[in-house]
């Protein structure tokens, strides 16, 4: 066996994934464990594996959930299902969900070596097929078409067997074009092996790249070939900068013959985002590494270089996108395809796509992409000042000068004009920038004499995706849903983890607030969502995809677990800001004076809710006021705090085809003037947790807002009629 695949085994018996491991590393595999989904999901997230052999039954997280999760945000990546207690039912479902096999326990070890093996026979067939049909579509699709020094070298370097160095910004396509040059080479039939070095260890990069004298004993492996595992593949080092020193000294030594051990790959590609050449000479990178590379580097341009182009991209992405999913191609408008012109795409080509991605899952239902559509710092953008390219400066002098006016003017208005801000960005002292200000004759704008604006806050999104999984209250189902970060600018989006369909979380979405907060559009639904977005309102997350199904999961029946959640998933502060809605004058909802549901919000200097009840034993009258101070405060004071229903109100409700989900142990159960169930958290939970559900419905506004809310005896119907009428009033006003 030349390739060496991997597999991820994921299974809580410690027995079988022992004997898995050993037999599956015998045969040449590359194998690693997780012994729950939720472990196994963060493993693939990082760094994904080519097979992944799945339980059905698991802790937390069924096989069932774990396999809808990968193929909806890996596709590529094959999976076989095992179980001890398999069903025709099963294996149809999982069939259908994209398993490429479903083997029931137990089974013997023959079975399994020959059915993984199939699944790799039929994955590089498929990988074979696909990559023909790309190359006799397109040499390289989207923008590198458009780059032809990087088209010319790509396919001068697919010519010959030489070690390559990749250079280029973050985001600009390394490894896209580093697998260009594999497919089109004489060697295109041989393994191509991705290794990051920011993430993989230095003893498994190592294992990949030179032989070693030590077999493990045990079954013979089925390969009669007498090579390594990796001899003859094709190598791709990413992040090179951060591979040890001594597996760069190693490299060096294996790529000019040197070294004590063989050297394994038949191709080496290395990739960089940093400046190798600066790293050497400041001894934080081999010399005698980057030498070997000198005469074979291939950079790869910034998108900002080619904005006169990016108008042709996106039209081409977007005909490319509907020919795939079937959709006519939106029309894009001329302010909108000038704005993503002029934007300067620091992450490049990956941020070009994710963008274009995003505006396609957010305007799946237009017919025309308008400047509205598109994140707010694209919106905002500017033209770009870049120096004085055009060949007018007749001296080395002159054109020095015009490219440090265009590159002061460009880091001015990149920091609002603000010269205190511009020169800490630059980090220069300001008498000598004042200096250059007057020497090119830059003014700044005057001051209007007003006190300046606090900054505005970043908006937010989380670092990586996450998931948890639960059951609906009210439907019964087990479910489970998964946040993932977007762009500035996206707001907060449910999606159908089957379908795909979206719905934004906006006020107009808003179907039915019968027991819980349910919001609708099209054919797409989603129930109970209050407490989820309560979270994102108090953390201040204003960028995230929601996939669910039909209900989001009750947990505990309170906030606490969303909490850990998203927190697991770490915060990103993003570029584009955000602004509250500041109340200005007392909105009322229904009247106090009739003794019924009350709502009202005022103006103040702080978010605070507060709120008023008066229910039969054994809650009493509760009041309870929640001043935001930041998200520990919501954390501690408000998130704990569960749902709650009277014995009767149960049986009712479940009649209704309501409360299916209710158990002991999601929601406080009252009766005979006692609870029944549990104990609680505070004396006055019950308020608290009315609190909980105004903050996830106040927060469809879309933005965070500061003013006193007072309630009285008010449910998810009275909260989305207040903030109807805040809509209409203060948000039109604007």
């Amino acid at each position: 066996m030349l390739t060496a695949e991997r597999v991820l085994i994921v299974d809580d018996e410690k027995n079988i994934v022992s004997s898995l491991r050993e037999i599956l590393i015998d045969e040449g595999y590359e194998v690693s464990v997780a012994s729950d989904g939720l472990g196994a999901l963060k493993m693939i997230q990082s760094d994904p594996p080519d097979l992944v052999l799945l339980d059905i039954w698991l802790p937390g997280m069924d096989g069932i959930e774990v396999l809808k999760t990968v193929k909806t945000y890996h596709p590529e990546i094959e999976v076989l299902i095992m179980s001890g207690h398999g069903t025709i039912d099963t294996a149809v479902q999982a069939t259908k969900l994209g398993a490429f096999d479903f083997i029931e326990k137990p089974f013997s070890l023959d079975q399994l070596t020959e059915t993984v093996e199939n699944v790799f026979k039929e994955k590089k067939n498929t990988q074979r097929a696909q990559e023909v049909n790309l190359l006799n579509q397109k040499d390289l699709p989207l923008c590198f078409e458009m780059m032809v020094e990087v088209k010319k070298a790509t396919q001068q370097a697919s010519q010959n067997n030489e070690p390559i160095l990749l250079l280029g910004e973050k985001g600009t396509g390394k490894e896209f074009i580093a697998h260009c040059i594999h497919r089109r080479s004489h060697q295109g039939d041989r393994p191509f092996i991705k290794l990051n070095c920011e993430v993989r260890q230095s003893h498994d990069i190592q294992s990949h790249l030179f032989s070693t004298t030590k077999k493990k004993p045990g079954r013979p492996k089925k390969s009669a070939n007498p090579l390594s595992a990796n001899q003859g593949s094709v190598v791709y080092l990413s992040n090179v900068e951060l591979l040890s020193k001594e597996l760069q000294k190693k490299l060096a030594e294996g790529l000019k013959g040197e070294s004590s051990s063989e050297f394994l790959p038949a191709r080496i590609m290395i990739s960089s985002s940093k400046n190798l050449k600066v790293l050497a000479a400041g001894g934080q990178f081999n010399s005698d590494l980057l030498g070997l590379f000198k005469t074979t580097i291939l950079k790869i341009p910034p998108l900002r270089n080619y904005s006169d182009k990016i108008s042709i991209m996106v039209k081409d992405y977007f005909e490319e996108c509907a020919e795939k999913g079937g959709f006519a191609v939106p029309l894009i408008e001329e302010d909108a395809l000038a704005a993503l012109s002029r934007y300067d795409w620091p992450e490049n080509v990956k941020e070009l796509r994710s963008v274009l991605d995003k505006i396609l899952i957010t305007g799946s239902t237009c017919e025309k992409i308008s400047l509205q559509n598109l994140p707010l710092e694209i919106q905002n953008s500017r033209e770009k000042v870049h120096p004085d390219d055009s060949g007018h400066s007749d001296t080395f002098q002159e054109a020095e000068l015009s490219w440090e006016k265009g590159f002061i003017i460009h880091h001015l208005r990149k920091n609002e004009w603000d010269l205190k801000k511009t020169c800490e960005a630059l980090k220069t002292d300001k008498e000598l920038f004042q200096e250059k200000l007057k020497r090119h004759d830059i003014r700044l704008p005057e001051p209007n004499g007003k006190q300046p604006s606090p900054p505005l806050p970043l908006q937010r999104t989380l670092k990586r995706s996450v998931v948890l999984c639960g059951s609906g209250l009210h439907s019964g189902i087990k479910t489970g849903l998964i946040l993932q970060p977007l762009p500035p600018g996206s707001g907060i989006i449910f999606g159908d983890i089957s379908t795909g369909k979206t719905i934004p979380a906006q006020l107009e979405n808003v179907q039915s607030t019968d027991y819980s907060t349910c919001l609708k559009k099209g054919l797409a639904s989603v129930a109970t969502i209050e407490h989820i977005m309560a979270v994102l309102h108090m953390y201040r997350i204003t960028n995230l995809l929601i996939k669910v199904g039909d209900e989001a999961p009750v947990m505990d029946g309170s906030a606490k677990d969303f909490c850990a959640l998203i927190e697991d998933g770490e915060f990103e502060e993003q570029d584009g800001t955000y602004d509250e809605i500041v109340i200005d004058k007392t909105y009322t909802f229904g009247s106090e004076d009739e003794g019924g549901p009350m709502i009202s919000i005022e103006p103040s200097d702080t978010f605070t809710v507060s709120y008023h009840m008066k229910y039969p034993e054994p809650i009493g009258t509760q009041d309870y006021t929640f001043v935001f101070k930041g998200e520990a405060s919501f954390k501690n004071e408000i998130a704990p705090a569960r749902t709650f229903g009277f014995m009767e109100d149960v049986a009712q409700l479940t009649k209704m085809g309501f409360a299916s989900g209710g158990k002991l142990d999601n929601f406080i159960l009252l009766g005979d003037k006692k609870v029944l169930n549990t104990k609680l958290r505070f004396e006055d939970e019950f308020a608290r947790h009315k609190i909980l559900d105004i903050l996830g419905d106040f927060y469809l506004l879309g933005k965070p807002i500061r003013g006193h809310i007072k309630a009285h005896l008010t449910g998810h119907t009275q909260n989305i009629g207040l903030l109807k009428k805040i809509q209409e009033n203060y948000l039109q006003a604007v």
